[in-house]
């Protein structure tokens, strides 16, 4: 019974390594693609619809502090749920 114990063990370590892994690559593409001014006016766009005046970009056209806080939610539940 012992050897099995010690068996198991090694294999739990590299899953959990490739799952850190998988998710800090995930993490990298989501921010590469959803940090982009685009992404951001596409937030303002959808945001405007269901708050009336709520700007989340600046006269400047970048994001504002709550932008990115969105933003960052988002990813955070896309990497949660995969």
């Amino acid at each position: 019974m012992d050897n099995y114990n010690k068996l198991e063990e090694p294999k739990k370590k590299d899953f959990y390594y490739t799952l850190k892994i998988r998710t800090a690559i995930l993490g990298f593409i989501l921010y590469l693609i959803l940090s982009s001014n685009i992404a951001f006016k596409i937030l303002n766009l959808l945001f405007s619809v269901l708050i009336n005046n709520f700007e989340i970009i600046n006269e400047k056209n970048e994001a504002t502090f709550i932008a990115k806080l969105i933003m960052a939610t988002i990813i955070a539940i896309i990497l949660f749920l995969f």
